[in-house]
This record gives structure tokens, sequence and C-alpha cells, in this order.
């Protein structure tokens, strides 16, 4: 038996906890429900509050195909007021109404019956709902609009409330503006001015504006991209489209183009500018009215962001965008070698073989060796003045004589080798940040062409000389890097190595003796390479732009020279050899602050 007792007790408590367990579980569910976005009444009746009757008590009535003017009388009579039908007042209606408010019924019959009505005197002054009654505009009445421009509500209330036949408001545009005061002036009666002071109380409300302000990158590209990104998303219909920069959203499209790279806006907002912004626009016969433009702005000197108009969620949407993107970017720490190898060598060997005599002389070879420079080998002019001249004569004496030594066969070999090595070393550091392309220019400028002309000036003349200068002879080399969290640094290099190699020149037509440039010719080695992966504190080597030019010139006496064996005493040979080659070690370190580290290590 006392088991028994005890088993209904354990089983009690079981139950009782299942039951509270999913009671608790159950409100959490409810009070965790997504709230609407504002439970704000946001209803506005476009329609006149029909009250021809204070006590507006209930009515029942059947009728089938009855006159819509007896009617009409009928509910007038009902409410004690007099009645004048325009002529265009016509038509029947059927119904059946148990119970139904007065002012309720007599709404229905003229929404059914396509009428409108006007209260002056006691008196129902009833028309079709086209029809302008004079009465309705008596009495102006002036609306004061704190925020909105008083002329963008005025249209939105002439095309969207005061023509589209609504019983009881009147059927034209009657809503205008004074600008010096931003009031709306309305010629309508008390039903039109109620409907556009509701309006004017929905809608005339302050702005919501704030000022955001950006950590890490700089306002301009967090508007801009803002703008691309969630700017079209928020707005119904809308695409994207810009490229950063100004432009405009309007009925939810965006409009314009901007520039990541510099502020393209004509608007200015105390040293702003404008990124984008939505605006209203018409659909259809129904007027967008603009009263929630959303302005993205942003201010570089402040560092900060500007949002003006929208609502809270937007507002709040933005908020969390910059919060997510807004994030420090990586930076590293890179090192470069650029070297420069040139070596170059040559080997000359010349036989030279000469014969000298008074009648006769002989050079078989492209040397020269034998006698003074001051005496020709045969008759030939001597620009050198005669070391023997007479010592009266005041100045050198140039002229021509004989060679008077003996005869003479002379044979001479020049053998020469020559070495030249060479380096040239630039050894750059920069600071990279990720995701932006860096530029090392060690470039230097040259003449590309020379263009000489005579400009003739009174009885002289001078020579005016016109040069066009580049500026890519040397190295250049374009970084991307892309940070990764993991301790690797990948790199979109591009180097780029250009050298002078030969320039053109002709002679000028009217300068002869004038050689003109007309071309230089570059030698480039260039490189693209994308996606190099490196390890934080390795070193990546680029290598193999080698350029290797070998040359050898012979002379050699006619016949002689092809001899076997003995021909090699009749021939010159010159031999040249250059090479180039150019390395570049790139040594990325990533840059890690205190506060990243500290976050390091307490995510470990």
């Amino acid at each position: 038996m006392t088991n028994k007792i005890s088993q209904k007790i354990i089983s009690g408590l079981i139950l009782a906890v299942f039951i509270f367990t999913n009671t608790a579980i159950s409100a959490m569910a409810v009070s965790e429900k997504p709230s609407l976005r504002d439970r704000e009444n946001n209803t506005i009746k476009l329609k006149a509050d029909i009250s021809i009757t204070q006590s507006n008590e209930p009515v029942s009535l059947s009728l089938r195909d009855s006159d819509v003017k007896q009617v009409l009388r009928m509910f007038a009579d009902k409410a004690g007021m007099n009645i004048i039908f325009d002529q265009g007042v016509s038509g029947t209606v059927t119904l059946d109404l148990v119970d139904v408010p007065l002012n309720s019924a007599f709404d229905m019959v003229l929404s059914i019956a396509g009428l409108s009505y006007v209260v002056e005197d006691n008196t129902l002054i009833v028309s079709s709902a086209g029809a302008e009654i004079s009465a309705a505009k008596q009495e102006i009445t002036l609306i004061p609009v704190k925020y909105l421009d008083a002329a963008v509500l005025a249209e939105f209330l002439n095309k969207n409330i005061f023509t589209m036949k609504k019983p009881g408001l009147s059927n034209s545009e009657i809503v205008t503006t004074n600008p010096m005061t931003n009031e709306l002036v309305i010629f309508g009666t008390k039903n039109d001015v109620n409907i556009a002071k509701k309006v004017v109380e929905k809608f005339d409300r302050k702005p919501l504006t704030a000022s955001i302000v950006i950590n890490h990158t700089t306002p301009e590209q967090m508007a801009n991209l803002i703008c691309d990104m969630l700017i079209p998303a928020t707005s119904s219909g809308g695409k994207g489209g810009s490229t950063g920069g100004a432009a405009n959203i309007k009925g939810g499209v965006m409009t314009g183009a901007a520039s990541s790279g510099g502020s393209s806006s004509e608007v200015e907002l105390g040293g702003g500018e404008v990124a984008c912004q939505i605006e209203g626009s018409s659909s259809g016969a129904l007027s967008s009215l603009p009263l929630q433009t959303l302005v993205i702005s942003y201010f570089t000197q402040q560092g900060t962001i500007g949002v003006i108009g929208g609502s809270e969620q937007q507002l709040e949407m933005i908020k969390d965008f910059i919060a997510d993107n807004d994030k420090k970017q990586p930076q590293a720490y890179l090192e470069l070698s650029i070297i420069e190898l040139n070596e170059s060598g040559s080997k000359t060997l010349t036989n030279t073989w000469q014969y000298l005599s008074k009648h006769f002389s002989f050079n078989a070879s492209a040397g020269t060796t034998g006698t003074s420079p001051y005496y020709p080998i045969f008759i030939s002019g001597s620009q050198y003045p005669h070391v023997d001249a007479p010592e009266n004569v005041d100045s050198p004496d140039y002229y021509v004589h004989r060679y008077n030594g003996p005869q003479a066969l002379t044979y001479a070999i020049n053998y020469i080798l020559e070495n030249r090595k060479g380096r040239v070393v630039a050894n750059p550091r920069i600071l990279i940040t990720n995701g932006q392309e860096s530029v090392i220019d060690l470039t230097s400028d040259y003449v590309k062409t020379v263009t000489s002309q005579v400009v003739s000036e009174s009885l002289t003349g001078a020579v005016q000389r016109d040069y066009e200068i580049g500026d890519d002879n040397g190295i250049k080399i374009s970084i991307t890097p892309f940070i990764s969290p993991d301790g690797y640094v990948t790199l979109n290099i591009t180097p780029e190595y250009a050298t002078i190699a030969s320039q053109v020149t002709t002679p000028n037509e009217d300068l002869p003796d004038v050689m003109d440039i007309q071309a230089t010719l570059l030698q480039r080695r260039n490189l693209d390479l994308k996606n190099v992966r490196i390890k934080d504190g390795e070193t990546l080597v680029i290598g193999g732009m080698i350029r290797e030019e070998d040359q050898k010139t012979v002379q050699k006496i006619p016949i002689l020279g092809d001899i076997p064996g003995i021909g090699m005493f009749f021939r010159s040979t010159v031999s040249t050899k250059n090479k180039e080659e150019m390395l570049i070690m790139i040594t990325p370190k990533i840059i890690v602050d205190a506060d990243d580290a500290m976050r390091n290590e307490n995510t470990l």
C-alpha cells in the first residue's frame, strides 16, 4: 500500500514538472515572437467623416431598384436636413440594411452611386463625383508645415486625395502653398481641411539624423559601399550599379554614378559630399511623397558618415552594416632587394702587317703602327703642326710631304682580354595595406626625340630644339597584397624593367650637320605574377630575367687569312660578350599591433 502511494506521488510530481516546463517554453516562445516594425496606427481613411446627424441612429431598409434621389431624400429627412440635387444625379440602388448607422448608410449609398456631397447651412448638396460645386470653395484654411516642403504636401494631396472622387471631398486641385511661411492654403470644405490636417499630422515629422564615426576605412569608401550594396537592397525594385561617389535613387532605383577614387557629387554639405539618396517618384496616377528621403553623405575631414531621413530600421541597418565592414585592414612591412647584375668581357687578337717606302706603302690590317703620327705614311694632309717648322713662323705649319724614312716591313701582334662586372642594388622598404595597390618607381627620365629648326630673327638665325622626355627608363614594380589571417601574404606583382637599347637619328633638313633623334628604342623585361603566396617572414626570389649578347668580328688578309695553319697570322679577331640579370627578393612581415595580439590571446 505504501509503495502504491509513493508511486502516485512521484507520478504527480513528474506530471507537474512536465506541465510547468512546457508552460514556460510556450511563454518564452510567445515572448520571443518577432514584433512588427511599428505598432502605431498608420491608417488614414481617404474619405470624409460622414456626419449628417449627431444621433447616428441605426436604420433598416430593404429596397429594390429604388431611385437614388428618393433614398437620399429619406436619409435627409431622417437626419432633419434639407437636400439639393445637382442635375447630374441619377440612377437606382438596391439595398438590404439591418441596424446600420445612418451616417454609414448614407456613405455607402454615395459610394455605390458615385456621388459626392457638401453641407452648407443644414443643407445637403449632392452631385456626381466629377462635378464641381462652388459652395465647396467658399473658405480658405491655412495649415502650417514645420519640417517638410509645403509644395510637396500640396502636390501629394491634390493628386492622391482631392482628385480621386472621394465622397464628401472636393474633386479638384484645391491645395496651394504660401512659400513665404511654408503653409498649405486649402480652398475647400471642412471635410477637405480635416483630411489635409490628418495627412500633415502623419507626415510632417522631424527626419531622423545620425552621424556615424568611421574608424578604419575612409568615409568616402564606406559611403560608396553603403550606396552600392546596402541601399539598393533596402529599396523596392532597387538595383545597384553605382561605381562609387554621387548617385541618386528615385522611386527605389539608383541612378547616377560615382567614383571610388574621388568625390564627384555636386552637392556640398559643410565640407561633405552626398554619396546617394532615395527620392520618391510618381507611379501611375499616384504621386509618391518623398517624406522618407534617405540621404547618405560623408565628411572626410571629420571622419564621419551622415544619415538624414529614412526609418529607424534603415538607420539601424546602416549602423550594423558599418559595424560589420568598418574593420581594421591588415598591414605588412615589405622589404625588397632589387639587384641588377652586369657582366661583360672582350677578347681582342690583332695581327698587323705594314710595309713602308718612299714610293709605296702597304697596311694589311685595321691597326696602326710605325711612324710618328706627325708624318703621313705617303702623300697626305696632316692636321698636326710639323715639328721642324721654322722658328719665325707664329702659327703652326700645315703642309703635305713625302715619307723620307728607310724601307721597312713591320709585323705586330696585339692580344687583350677585358672583363667587367657590376652590381646595382636598390633596397626599398614599404608598408602595404590589404587590397591596396602600392607602386615602387625607380625609373629615370630620358630624351625620346629631338627636333631642331632654324628660327629667323632679323639678320641672325637661331636654332631651336624641341625635346620629348620619356620617364619609363628603369625599374617599376606594382604590388597588390592580400594578407590572410593564417599568416600568409598573397601578392599580385608586376615588375617592369626597361633599358635604352638604341636611338635612331637622321640629319636635319635645315641643318645637315645636325643629327636629330627620331626615336629611342627600349628593351623591356616585364613580368605579371598573380596570387604569389609567401609565408610571413619568408623571402621570395624572382629571377631569370637574363639578357645575353655575344658578338664576334673577324678581319683578315684575303687568301692569306684562309690558309690553314698560318692563316691565323693574317687574321684579327674581336669577341665581346655582355650579360645582364635582374633579381627581386621580397620579404613580407605581417604587422600585429597590441590590440590584435590581445584579441588573439583571448580567442585561444
